[in-house]
């Protein structure tokens, strides 16, 4: 999800961050020798590729940061399981994958005297169950949102009131739904009145998906994807990230995104400092940078998903925040992802491999 620049704030918090973590001037790297490089793995365009984000921390910290890019959560676990100690600094894990990276040993424990930004974080972030071990932090939460429903209020005038509308005949040959299981199986629980994160009967979410692709004009996998099929008039409603409809809607597209009645998708993402890093403080200060107010507040209000910190949330212009579901009301009508053994995250592949393979 492409973001606007974030200039302004960086400029303004980089004396803040002076004396903070690492240190100015070096990070790990003592005065005069080589600068230390800080390989993320992130989604493109999410926060840690903005190019003077870039420019200010590597200026603070002396060193140099490199984004790689995931395709999926199961891509990022395999980059971090078939990775040589020292090649990953942070990646960007969220709860389907969480637990068994911490479970694994993929993730060192985090120092959260590190982190001076760690108590501005809302309650139930800091105390998310996922992220602890045995009394230990393995990774911190950046930022959460949801995946529901954005339409364009040029044809559809009243906010859809329920997940059923991406099922719905009337909009058929106009929809765009997101080719990802979790979110085929999940949203087809919510329609068939299953919890969506413990499903029992995966023949009638079958039939649901099988049913609903018969109205599909299309599957998505990337915002880009989206964003073009939405400007060219090619779809009216769809499955949507919440971040991605703010920014479709700043840059002037008739969109508008609910978290409908009956629920939607709910995701944290959480920064992690992968095992074996040579550049743990280093890490550290990335980590306090990303969940300061100003950056959660200035990336948040120019598309941005929802912030975790506290002071940013409160920062945020209200009718702003009900736009892009990052209200209170809308938080509480999520079910958030929660971790999936390998045995269900098969099955539910399975299934959906089986729904776009039938004719």
């Amino acid at each position: 999800m492409k973001k606007k620049s974030i200039l302004t704030m960086l400029l303004a918090i980089v004396l803040v961050f002076s004396l903070v973590g690492c240190g100015g001037n070096g990070g790990d790297t003592p005065s005069g020798e080589e600068k230390a490089t800080l390989t993320v793995v992130n989604w493109k365009d999410y926060g840690s590729d903005d190019p003077d984000f870039i420019a200010a921390f590597e200026e603070e910290y002396n060193c140099k940061i490199v984004n790689l890019y995931m395709s999926s959560e199961e891509d990022l676990l395999t980059k971090l399981r078939t990775s040589s100690p020292g090649e990953l600094d942070v990646c960007l894990p969220n709860c389907t994958i969480l637990t068994t990276a911490i479970n694994e040993g993929l993730l060192m424990e985090v120092d959260v005297s590190k982190l001076k930004n760690f108590d501005s974080l809302f309650e139930r972030f800091q105390t998310q169950e996922d992220i602890w071990k045995d009394g230990k932090l393995y990774a911190v939460p950046f930022v959460w949102g949801s995946t529901a429903i954005a339409y364009n209020t040029d044809i559809i005038k009243e906010p859809p009131a329920s997940m059923n509308s991406l099922f719905d005949p009337q909009y058929k040959g106009q929809i765009a739904f997101r080719d990802d299981y979790n979110d085929a199986v999940m949203a087809a629980a919510i329609v068939t009145g299953q919890d969506p994160n413990n499903p029992t009967d995966l023949n009638k979410i079958k039939a649901k998906l099988l049913e609903q692709k018969s109205l599909n004009r299309t599957y998505w996998k990337t915002g880009d994807e989206f964003s073009k099929l939405f400007a060219g008039n090619q779809i009216a409603i769809g499955m949507m990230w919440s971040g991605q409809a703010a920014t479709m809607k700043q840059e002037g597209q008739p969109i508008a995104f609910v978290v409908p009645e009956d629920g939607a998708i709910g995701w944290v993402d959480n920064w992690g400092i992968v095992s074996g890093t040579e550049n743990a403080d280093l890490a550290h200060a990335f980590i306090d940078w990303m969940i300061s107010k100003d950056f959660q507040y200035n990336w948040a209000s120019t598309g941005g998903p929802a912030p975790v910190n506290q002071e940013a949330a409160e920062a945020i212009d209200p009718e702003y925040a009900i736009s892009a579901a990052m209200d209170e009301e809308s938080l509480n009508r999520l079910y958030f992802m929660e971790y999936r053994s390998d045995e269900v995250k098969r099955a539910w592949n399975e299934l959906w491999t089986e729904v776009k393979a039938t004719n």
